[in-house]
């Protein structure tokens, strides 16, 4: 398959697992989850084994579009139990951590057991095994989770505010998705060696998995709005110095500093679309926000990048990232007068 074909076919599985993760988030909700969760990971298992032994672009295709709205709809049950849970921060901290962590065994196998063994169609290989896991597991899960409030019920509808925040939000997302498909790009075009680059990719996702859970740790007791600011300020600062610098040194700590701070964010977007949206409805749809940004970003990026010179894929992520803070800020701003009204 051409590069061309691969982008597509990417692009296609992000949309699928934008939709599912929409669709899921209310869907996996209204009963027989277990059952729910269990068929479509199991259907999850059925379409990356079928994209092994894919012989046309088009099935390609198809399989990375099903395989895409299959997970996006497993995202959507975790997402819709964590929303309904007391600490939907918390746990919102613990599952991108744990998220990870099988990224980190795999970075070693891979190269070790994976590809000897299954050839290049080893990382679907490893997919349909973790879908396998998740329908084993599924028996675990609660079967129904509780109706959330309705908007009319209690007075509260999506404001200018929480649509300003989720403006925030998929910028945000999408900086950081521009960050990761042009980031290595950038690196090579400084002249940095794949070694460094693979170590700074590596490390980060130790940093990732800390990061994610400290937070999970410290957010229920935090300051909801600095936390975020600030996280969001990291994330645009550390991509910032990691498009302009040619140190191995400062490239390798600035990749492990953006990505921990995007990984630490996830916690606090959470907690405060809950604070906005008191029925939780918009909650459900933060994971959404972010998919849809992760994959906005790189073809915002794209138009900023030449055959030679990608640095200007870099300084969208940037751009992207500054402009989300400007949006929270603003988003913060209003809350805290609405607030300050309300109790007045």
């Amino acid at each position: 398959m051409s590069k061309a074909g691969i982008g597509q076919a990417a692009t296609l599985e992000l949309l699928g697992l934008t939709l599912g993760a929409t669709v899921g988030g209310y869907w996996m909700a209204r009963g027989a989850m277990r059952l729910k969760t269990a068929a479509t990971a199991l259907g999850l298992v059925a379409v990356n084994v079928a994209n092994a032994h894919a012989e046309t672009t088009a099935a390609v295709f198809l399989d990375r579009a099903a395989a895409g709205l299959l997970a996006g709809l497993l995202f959507g049950a975790a997402n819709a139990i964590i929303v309904r849970s007391n600490n939907p921060d918390r746990l919102t901290g613990i599952l991108c951590g744990a998220s990870v962590v099988p990224q980190i065994g795999l970075a070693y196998l891979f190269p070790v057991l994976l590809i000897p063994t299954f050839g290049v169609a080893a990382g679907l290989y490893a997919l349909a095994a973790g879908a396998l896991i998740a329908a084993l597991f599924a028996v675990t899960l609660v079967d129904k989770v509780g109706v959330l409030k309705r908007a009319e019920r209690t007075g509260n509808r999506f404001s200018g505010t929480v649509m300003l925040y989720g403006s925030a939000t998929i910028l945000q997302a999408a900086g950081l998705g521009a960050a990761w498909t042009y980031i290595e790009r950038v690196a090579t075009q400084h002249g940095l060696g794949p070694s460094v680059i693979g170590l700074a990719f590596s490390a980060s996702l130790a940093s990732q998995v800390a990061a994610s859970w400290l937070s999970a740790w410290l957010v229920p007791s935090m300051a909801k709005w600095p936390g975020l600011l600030v996280l969001v300020l990291t994330q645009a600062g550390f991509i910032a110095l990691a498009v302009l610098t040619d140190a191995p040194t400062a490239f390798i700590v600035a990749i492990c500093l953006f990505a921990s701070a995007a990984c630490a964010l996830q916690a606090f977007q959470m907690a405060q679309i809950v604070r906005l949206d008191t029925t939780r409805r918009a909650a459900v749809l933060i994971l959404p926000m972010i998919l849809f940004g992760n994959g906005l970003g790189p073809l915002i990026a794209s138009f900023a990048t030449t055959e030679v010179d990608v640095l200007g894929g870099g300084w969208a992520a940037v751009a992207m990232t500054a402009a989300s803070l400007l949006l929270y800020v603003v988003c913060a701003s209003r809350s805290t007068r609405q607030r300050t009204a309300s109790h007045a």
